[in-house]
């Protein structure tokens, strides 16, 4: 076991599985200037892929290594000359509303030494700079960011998680920031909004698909030796890990989260798992709601004909379905498998 990389919290590990041939892409396109939009489900890998990224542009994080079969459709167009001081790099966790977005912005250029302001007094730090942005507004506060990004000693290359949050009034600010900054951009699902047209149309895309069988059972097999996990049948446990996550790292490492703080996990425990948090339900749950309210509705209809038994027989009928629903409403919820 790696005493480095063992952590109280298995959902901290920065661990780096199965994308390198998409971090080359991304590194490839940032490293000349190309705005780049990483589009794939929740819990794919998309801010992960955006933070190796930001090392390998840094200088921080070791060469890429990528696949032999990559590196045939290549033809050998390797050639990848990264500068770690090319750029200055900023990432923003929070793409909206408006007002948070350039508040973070600010904040990040105001350390590096961009954001120029003639403070009062000898105080410099961001406590004093805060309170007077505060009074500019958001047209000055924008203005005051695109200055800052213009007038750098380098480019600016700006990371934007959940980009698909924005909203109409932010078009022009992103507008604005394509023009004077490199973009790398994170969403889920592109809005198709007439607003937006002319952000989409200036990235690059790349899509993430689900990690593969193999690369998931790595990644499972890397949390397995560095973290106390203590399973009685750990092939079955990695088993239903791989078929509950269907390649969603963020699910194999919540899973696997959950599975930690057991003190101990017995056969029973690990046929019980299920996908914790982020999966595609379908709800049954209405449609059986739906059923029940017919049954309301025959009720009503047979005090109106004076009917006895069929007001009991249907109120009978009524409080057992919603009986069974309360009780068992977990079987209602069911999560489609995706099939390789």
């Amino acid at each position: 076991m790696n005493s480095q990389n063992l952590q109280t919290d298995l959902r901290q590990d920065l661990v780096f599985f199965g994308r390198s041939d998409e971090l080359f892409l991304l590194v490839k396109n940032l490293s000349k200037g190309r705005h780049t939009l990483l589009a794939g489900d929740k819990g794919i890998g998309k801010s992960r892929l955006m933070l190796e990224a930001k090392w390998i542009l840094s200088g921080k994080a070791r060469r890429i290594d990528f696949s032999s079969k990559f590196i045939s459709r290549l033809r050998g167009n390797l050639g990848v000359r990264i500068k770690p001081d090319q750029y200055k790099m900023l990432f923003i966790q929070h793409s909206s509303p408006l007002g948070d977005c350039i508040r973070e912005i600010a904040e990040d250029l105001f350390y590096l030494g961009d954001l120029h302001l003639e403070l009062d007094g000898e105080r410099s730090d961001w406590a004093t700079a805060k309170k007077q942005l505060t009074g500019l507004g958001s047209n000055k506060l924008q203005t005051l960011i695109f200055e800052g990004i213009s007038q750098s000693d380098k480019p600016y290359l700006i990371f934007f998680d959940n980009l698909d949050r924005i909203s109409p009034t932010q078009q022009k600010f992103l507008e604005t920031l394509l023009n004077i900054a490199v973009i790398c951009a994170a969403v889920v699902q592109i809005k198709e909004n007439f607003f937006f047209k002319r952000i989409w149309a200036s990235f690059t895309r790349i899509d993430l698909e689900s990690l593969p069988e193999s690369v998931s059972t790595q990644l499972i097999d890397y949390f397995f030796e560095n973290y106390p996990l203590h399973i009685i049948d750990p092939e079955l446990y990695r088993r239903e890990i791989l078929k509950a996550s269907n390649g969603n790292p963020f699910h194999i490492k919540n899973m696997l989260w959950h599975g930690s703080r057991e003190k101990y996990l017995d056969t029973t425990e690990i046929r019980k798992l299920r996908q914790v948090d982020e999966g595609h339900y379908f709800n049954m749950g209405p449609i059986y709601v739906f059923g029940i309210s017919i049954f309301t509705i025959f009720k009503i209809f047979s005090i109106g004909t004076g009917n006895k038994e069929f007001y009991i027989y249907f109120s009978a009928l009524g409080f057992f379905a919603y009986l069974i629903f309360r009780v068992f409403r977990a079987f209602f919820l069911f999560r489609p498998q995706k099939y390789r």
